[in-house]
């Protein structure tokens, strides 16, 4: 192999041996966008390779020229320097001396480790002498290793942010009621502060544990206390990672025999052979009330035939009070069809559909076992043109529902969207369709499948006869999902309000991007609102702002206007007092430290928003390395209070069943960038600049729209970046913690129900306050009744 001259604009450094962890970068003067391929070498010989792209502190421009590689013992041992290189470039960049200097112990000014109920342990981790080194954490039960992690949220570390925060999710086997006493250690084997800690839990939580230990207590002191423990528990809940899925769903699956309110007949429509496990031969233990069909179409029949399907479920449909369909190899839990036939039964329920499981799609074939839960949100008909999630799980529907329909399913495909279509013109509430969050349903395939250009184009002519002004398109990076998007024939008036106080280089950015990149065929104004800048820079370029002409914006054109809010920041009142001065028919809630990114953010939020029953539109918002900082909001989470989704993915990312990339109803959105009609502003209030004068504001605003009926959608089809409280800061300063801690606790007081039983949020999934949403499973699971996509008062 030739080796070439290495050019001199490449440069690169080793600048740390973490025990066996080896870290630098890498940087090209002369293409400061590309990342090499590098070896490390000792004695001529090569001993490992790595990319240089991830982010480094020290590394010149963006920061994406790091790497890390981690070496042997033996590679160490027998080393007397290692050398820095590109790949198949001899000529060395930098060079390290061996051994290296002894790592100092952990103390507390460097570790601590804590756990609170729950399988989560969390802490913080650095290196005394280079906190930006790399570390990992692990914990042992004797010898035995039992969870590990990597430091992966910022914190600040004696006034520098560094990546030093961890969450250990311990497994579900060290919940059976017997203490556990743990060590916990860094990747160099030194123990962490706080370590050695002992855990004890029980899977059911504390009240079942108690009820054993004092069963005689009298019954009204028996429920005094359960309520006690219950409350207890809703404040600090437990949970378990998704690796411990089998073994939470062993123990948490539905066993009880339910007694079948109502009697009927069930049909099950199966695209190929009966799984024997979902139809065996002769059993049926409900005995008359609840009696089951099973009828076949051949796959060889399917999407070549489709009068076959049509008369299949035809044939279903008369003989049964409800239909559900199947594929070959999948399996329903015990009690599936009795649980979801009671809770068709409940008054005006036409629809019932659950959660399910499905093999991972990467999984190995030494892992050929592994599954992945899908803990689904209540009825959400937005999501459901993204991805057929109905269809996913075990679907039961009303018989007469699919004879009424004027456009029946023409293929297997098409089940849940014909039972849909047919609900929307028979003028069926959205509580017509009820979901029932237990996994009843474990598929044979991963999910979502890919589908035909024909089935696109009659999901396609479905959705247009339910709202003509949508349309249905492939997503691009992620297969089996579609992108829903709305235009307009008329395009109502927007004022975009921005408060200020100085921060000119981020108010430039703002404006600047939002008139570069926003195409929007009607009127648009920017107003400013000035909340005592002190600079006279910014003084300066407020004037001119002042005095700027309208001016065109794509096919629509902008207007400019400042506002003067001369009184102390309370965000809630200066939004207020600008919506007070606008009489355009939108507002938009904008932060000054927000960059649109593509010409349609704007088209996209306000046509969603024009669609009937909308009361707020939210965008995704990116941090500026491209991280996900606002992918929704949440009940429930970080102590029964309200957060961000998707903070770990990136913006093309799938997230969890592929949400990070789907048009979807939270309960709210963040205000950094939230679009709502002004007459609904009114309608509530506005934001509440007493009780939540700085923050949960849009929370409470958002949930105020929800309690008149309206729902609140999140799109990624609006992509701004957003630097969080770039400008006012973090709450750290007594006076703003005792403020902030004030405002978490009219949060609570006000809406506890309604964000403890969010409807975009599945009972089965955690709400651990040191777990990120959609990461781990409940332990033990909420209540999981039927439940509708109602607001719970």
């Amino acid at each position: 192999m030739t080796h070439t001259a290495l050019a001199t604009h490449i440069q690169g450094h080793i600048t740390q041996l973490a025990g066996n962890m080896v870290q630098g970068w890498v940087h090209d003067e002369s293409a400061p966008q590309q990342q090499w391929a590098v070896a490390i070498m000792a004695d001529g010989q090569l001993l490992a390779l790595a990319n240089a792209d991830q982010y480094h502190p020290a590394a010149p421009g963006t920061g994406m020229h790091g790497f890390k590689v981690m070496l042997s013992d033996t590679q160490i041992q027998h080393s007397s320097a290692i050398s820095l290189t590109l790949a198949n470039h001899r000529q060395v960049l930098d060079t390290l001396r061996l051994p290296a200097q002894p790592m100092a112990e952990h103390t507390d000014a460097s570790s601590r480790v804590q756990w609170q109920p729950g399988l989560t342990l969390r802490g913080w981790l650095v290196e005394p002498e280079a906190p930006h080194t790399a570390l990992g954490v692990s914990a042992y039960e004797g010898e035995r290793p039992v969870a590990s992690a990597k430091p992966s949220r910022w914190t600040n570390h004696h006034n520098q942010y560094v990546q030093a925060a961890f969450t250990l999710t311990l497994p579900l086997s060290m919940a059976n009621g017997e203490p556990h006493e743990l060590t916990i250690k860094d990747s160099q084997g030194r123990e962490l502060s706080g370590s050695p800690l002992v855990v004890h839990e029980w899977p059911q939580g504390l009240a079942p544990w108690v009820t054993q230990l004092v069963p005689k207590l009298p019954s009204h002191v028996h429920q005094l206390l359960k309520k006690q423990l219950d409350r207890y528990e809703q404040w600090l809940p437990r949970a378990v990672g998704f690796n411990d899925y089998p073994a939470w769903q062993k123990a948490f699956a539905p066993t009880a025999s339910p007694r079948v309110t109502q009697p009927g007949t069930i049909g099950l429509l199966w695209l190929g052979e009966p799984t024997p496990q979902a139809a065996p031969a002769g059993k049926n233990p409900w005995g008359k009330q609840l009696k089951v069909r099973h009828y076949v179409l051949n796959p060889a029949e399917q999407g070549k035939d489709d009068a076959s399907y049509q008369a299949l479920l035809s044939e279903a449909c008369q003989a049964c009070d409800a239909v559900a369909q199947l594929e070959s190899g999948d399996t329903l839990a015990e009690n599936a069809l009795a649980l979801a036939w009671n809770a068709l039964q409940e008054g005006g329920t036409q629809l019932v559909y659950s959660d399910f499981d499905m093999p991972e799609a990467d999984m190995s074939v030494a892992d050929s076992q592994a599954r992945q839960p899908a803990c689904l949100p209540a009825w959400d008909p937005e999501r459901q043109w993204g991805q057929d999630y109905l269809g996913g799980g075990l679907c039961l529907v009303r018989s007469d529902l699919l004879k009424e329909a004027a456009h029946p399913a023409t293929c297997f495909e098409e089940f849940s969207y014909a039972a849909i279509e047919a609900l929307h013109a028979a003028g069926q509430p959205e509580s017509a369709v009820v979901h029932l969050p237990e996994i009843l349903r474990q598929r044979a395939k991963p999910w979502p499948q890919l589908t035909s250009d024909a089935q696109l184009a009659r999901q396609q002519a479905r959705l247009q006869r339910q709202d003509a002004h949508a349309t249905l398109s492939r997503h691009e990076q992620q297969p089996g999902l579609y992108r829903l998007q709305r235009s307009l024939e008329q395009w109502p008036s927007v004022t975009l309000v921005i408060p200020t106080r100085d921060a000119l280089a981020l108010l430039r950015r703002c404006i600047d991007t939002l008139l570069e990149h926003t195409d929007y065929p009607g009127h648009v104004q920017l107003l400013v609102v000035d909340n005592n800048s002190q600079h006279p820079e910014t003084h300066e370029y407020l004037a001119r702002l002042r005095q700027r002409q309208a001016q065109p914006l794509g096919r629509g054109r902008v207007t400019f206007q400042v506002l003067e809010y001369p009184h102390p920041f309370n965000y809630a009142a200066i939004n207020n007092a600008a919506v007070e001065q606008c009489d355009s028919e939108l507002i938009a809630l904008v932060n000054n430290d927000i960059e649109a990114l593509h010409p349609e953010w704007l088209c996209n939020m306000a046509a969603l928003l024009m669609r009937q029953g909308t009361g707020a539109v939210g965008a995704k918002l990116l941090w500026p390395n491209g991280m996900v900082q606002h992918g929704g909001v949440l009940g429930g989470q970080y102590g029964g209070l309200a957060g961000h989704i998707g903070n770990s993915w990136e913006a093309h990312d799938a997230g969890y069943l592929g949400m990070n990339q789907l048009t979807q109803r939270f309960s709210a959105v963040t205000a950094a960038c939230l679009l709502l009609r002004r007459a609904d502003y009114h309608a509530v209030g506005g934001l509440d600049d007493r009780a939540f004068p700085v923050a949960f504001n849009d929370v409470d605003l958002c949930l105020k729209l929800r309690r008149l009926g309206l729902n609140i959608l999140w799109t990624p089809e609006a992509r701004l970046i957003h630097a969080e409280s770039a400008t006012r800061g973090k709450d750290e300063a007594p006076e703003k913690a005792a403020r902030a801690q004030r405002e978490m606790d009219n949060l609570r007081n006000r809406w506890s129900t309604a964000l403890l039983t969010d409807p975009a949020y599945n009972p089965n999934l955690g709400l651990d306050i040191a777990a990120a949403p959609y990461t781990t499973l409940a332990l033990p699971p909420r209540t999981r009744t039927a439940r509708t996509n109602a607001l719970k008062r």
